[in-house]
């Protein structure tokens, strides 16, 4: 509470150098019940309209009235510039109000920082929703990779399974050849009683030759097939890895983005405390 008839002499007094006791651009008003006794304007802000008596809006007949220092923030709209005023009614030694004093701080660099940090909340915003897109990306990627991987092992599996089969199918045409081979023999043998045996062995033999050449050919499918997968698992396992840490450094870059959120937006709430 500010007491004392002389402290508006006090304050005519001084109102020029508040800007330079305070290091702030500021201005200065001092009033008594009814109109303005001094303005001290600050280096780059001005917001005086010429007017000497008090309205009864005004927000020192205000704070006088409600016998209390307010505070109030002027939108740029109203001046040009924006700032708080602070308005502190003063009392004579009896306690009656005998005038007030208002310092008017600018707040257009505050208000820049505001803007500023808005800015930078907003594109931070948009960065994070971007970050979010690629982490489910690299994560369907992932997914797919290892779908892609477990189909890969399981061919190998049915490769192994096929070549069980080619084997005991290779050996069942070798006994077979070697069955026509005999059955031939014994054709032969059998002389002229023979000779519808001897033609049913031949073509045992050929289908056997056949099956023997099928089976080859089959044998190194499944190579070619097992080599292709080798190549591919180990292609896929690379590409799984690639992705595990391209999810790993997005969480990473995330995290860091929210750090960066959370500064703005401290940046923030102290530019608007200002």
């Amino acid at each position: 509470m500010l007491i004392g008839k002389e402290l508006m002499d006090h304050f005519l007094a001084v109102g020029p150098y508040l800007k330079e006791i305070f290091g702030r651009d500021i201005v200065v008003w001092v009033s008594d019940t009814e109109k303005v006794l001094g303005y001290f304007e600050g280096d780059h802000f001005h917001v005086d309209d010429g007017t000497v008596y008090l309205a009864d809006d005004d927000p020192m007949r205000i704070a006088m009235e409600k016998r209390k220092t307010i505070h109030t923030n002027i939108p740029e709209e109203m001046f040009g510039v924006p700032f708080k005023e602070v308005d502190s009614p003063v009392f004579d030694s009896n306690h009656h109000v005998i005038g007030c004093v208002t310092v008017g701080i600018s707040l257009d660099q505050e208000t820049k920082v505001v803007g500023v940090a808005n800015s930078i909340n907003e594109t931070v915003g948009n960065i994070v929703n971007s970050m979010k897109q690629i982490s489910v990306s690299a994560e369907d990627i992932r997914n797919s990779e290892k779908v892609l991987r477990d189909n890969i092992n399981e061919i190998s599996k049915l490769t192994k399974e096929i070549n069980k089969v080619l084997s005991f199918t290779k050996g069942i045409t070798t006994q077979t050849n070697l069955l026509g081979f005999n059955a031939a023999i014994e054709a032969v043998r059998a002389g002229q009683y023979g000779l519808g045996f001897n033609v049913v062995a031949d073509e045992i033999r050929k289908l056997s030759i056949e099956s023997m050449k099928t089976a080859g050919s089959i044998e190194s499918l499944i190579i070619q097939i097992e080599h292709a997968n080798r190549i591919t698992l180990d292609n896929s396992e690379s590409a799984c890895d690639a992705t595990e840490e391209q999810v790993t450094a997005t969480e990473e870059v995330e995290a860091k983005i929210f750090e960066l959120k959370s500064i703005s937006e401290k940046l923030m709430d102290i530019a608007k405390e200002l």
